[in-house]
Formats: structure tokens, C-alpha cells, sequence
């Protein structure tokens, strides 16, 4: 652990800024080590230094659960997919046009076009996963929010299941998604929460640290004060039930401390047992304190 007194580009302070540990990644294996700071006036917690987006596409190997499917896994995220397109008919109706940032193979993308009457449109990094989509009559563009070609003032609602902790600049990445949202547009998706007990208590085994992958931690306040400081307002946080920072929390830490071999697809068979296991504890957590992730929802004005 150590000190040193840096610029944070979230908040602007440059307070001094405190590295916590140092991790490695438990699940895919990419090599190296990646160190974890705080910063003091904020609190928000992120990679030091910040990668080089360059160097980023190598974090995500094919067997990443965004390209394809995990058997392990598969059917919580198709669960997960089917809750957000009702969340969504909730928040916008059955019609407008949504943008799906970081659709991976395009799969809440399908999730989206059984429900409702919605114009879909996605943006994810990774080739492969762009082809899939495509193949699967969706239309997908390869970029991200910061280098999209997209038009401003276009869409009705912006999904970001997951992604702001995936990108080196979220202010940016955030004032982005502001700009292409019509007035009264509808931001909304999901990212770790940091204030939770099992990060405190797995340090650099928790479950949702994803490293190298994740690159920026929020808490419940500060993820609130990023979204004002990139113009969006009506800021809401919620409480989200998943199990992921104990489940795979113990996972890593079992692949750390006892030698657990984690197949290529980033979860062991046995997976769902763990879920099974952590569910009550993370339904307690959830209405005691805050749990491992939260949801957002901000409107463009």
C-alpha cells in the first residue's frame, strides 16, 4: 500500500489518491497483475495506472461470456435479459429506439426484439462479437461511445448493462451517451457497487473486481455524482440482486488458495451451486446494506 498525489479525472480533486492491493485475473488467466487505487476525495477505486486502450482487446479472450454462451451461466443471463426488456416497456414503452452499448454478441439485443416494437442498435468492440450479432439480423456497429459514428439526439434510450467499469474514460463515456439521447431520453443500465460487504471482505478475490477488465469501481454516491457531472439529471440508484461478488468471490479465491482450475469459459461446472449458496445471503445484504451491483437511471434533462 502506498500514497501519491495524482489528478482524478472523475472528480477533478487532486487529493491524494491510495493504492489498495494489487490483483491478478482469477477467471480467464490473462496474464500480469494489475494494481487497485482509492481516490481520497471521491472514493472511487480504479486501475493505476489507467490501461492503454490498446492494450485493452487483449483482456477479452473468445471464451469471454459476452461472445457466446457459458452453460454455467447462460440461463441467468437470459433471465437477467428477459427482466431488462420489461424494464424497459416500463420506461419507454413498446416503441422508440434504444442503443445497446457493449452488446457483446447482440443476445439482450434479441431479448429486446421479443417484446417490444423497438428501432435496436448496438455497439461493441470485439469483431467477433459484431459478426455475431450481425449474423443474427442485428445492427450492430463496431466502436464504442467515444468513437461511434452515430448522430446526436437520436435515441429514446441508452443500455449500458455493465459496461461504464469497462471503459478508460466513464466521464466521457457518459457526457457521450447524454449527447445521443433525445431531450428526455432515458439512460439506464448496471455496474459494480464497491460499498458492499464482500468486497471488504475479499479484498482482491472479490467477485465483481474482473480484472484486467474492469478499470473504474463506483459506489452507490459517487456513481450518482459522475452521472450529474455529465449532465444527466433525475438520478436514480437501485439496489441489484446478484450474487456475483460472493459467488465468484469464492471462486477466486478457492483458484488462488487451493489450486481450483477454472475452465476457459471463466466459470467452474458447479457454478450455479455456488449461486444456489450465496442467494440468501446476497437477498439480506440487499435489504441491510448495499449489495455488489447497482442499477441506474438518469434522464438527458
Amino acid at each position: 500500500m502506498g500514497v501519491s498525489i495524482v489528478a482524478c479525472d472523475l472528480c477533478g480533486s487532486s487529493r491524494a489518491v491510495t493504492v489498495v492491493f494489487r490483483a491478478r485475473d482469477y477467471e480467464y488467466r490473462v496474464p500480469g497483475e494489475w494494481t487497485i487505487a482509492r481516490c481520497d476525495a471521491c472514493g472511487v477505486y480504479f486501475q493505476t495506472p489507467r490501461p492503454n486502450p490498446a492494450l485493452i482487446p487483449s483482456f477479452y479472450p473468445p471464451t469471454y461470456t459476452a461472445y457466446g454462451e457459458n452453460s454455467a451461466t447462460s440461463w441467468m443471463f437470459r433471465l437477467h435479459y428477459w427482466l431488462d426488456a420489461r424494464r424497459v416497456m416500463r420506461l419507454i414503452g413498446s416503441r422508440g429506439r434504444i442503443l445497446d452499448v457493449g452488446c457483446g454478441d447482440g443476445a439482450a439485443l434479441r431479448a429486446l426484439r421479443e417484446r417490444g416494437e423497438w428501432e435496436l442498435f448496438g455497439l461493441e468492440l470485439d469483431p467477433g462479437a459484431v459478426a455475431k450479432a450481425r449474423a443474427a439480423g442485428l445492427d450492430v456497429e463496431a466502436g464504442d461511445l467515444t468513437t461511434c459514428t452515430l448522430s446526436s439526439g437520436t435515441f429514446d434510450l441508452i443500455r449500458m448493462g455493465h459496461v461504464i467499469e469497462h471503459v478508460v474514460d466513464p466521464l466521457r463515456s457518459l457526457e457521450r451517451a447524454r449527447e445521443l439521447l433525445r431531450p428526455g431520453g432515458v439512460l439506464f443500465g448496471e455496474t459494480p457497487n464497491i460499498a458492499c460487504w464482500d468486497f471488504h471482505l475479499f479484498g482482491r478475490y472479490w467477485g465483481a473486481l474482473h480484472v484486467p477488465r474492469h478499470i473504474t469501481f463506483f459506489d452507490h454516491r459517487n456513481l450518482k455524482r459522475v452521472l450529474l457531472r455529465a449532465g444527466f439529471r433525475k438520478v436514480k440508484i437501485r439496489p441489484r440482486l446478484r450474487t456475483v461478488g460472493w459467488s465468484a468471490g469464492i471462486q477466486n479465491f478457492l483458484a488462488d488458495r487451493t489450486g481450483l482450475t477454472v475452465p476457459e469459459c471463466g466459470r467452474v461446472p458447479w457454478y450455479p451451486i455456488l449461486i444456489g449458496f450465496c442467494l440468501p445471503l446476497t437477498l439480506a445484504q440487499s435489504v441491510l446494506a448495499w449489495p455488489a451491483t447497482v442499477a441506474f437511471v438518469a434522464r438527458q434533462s
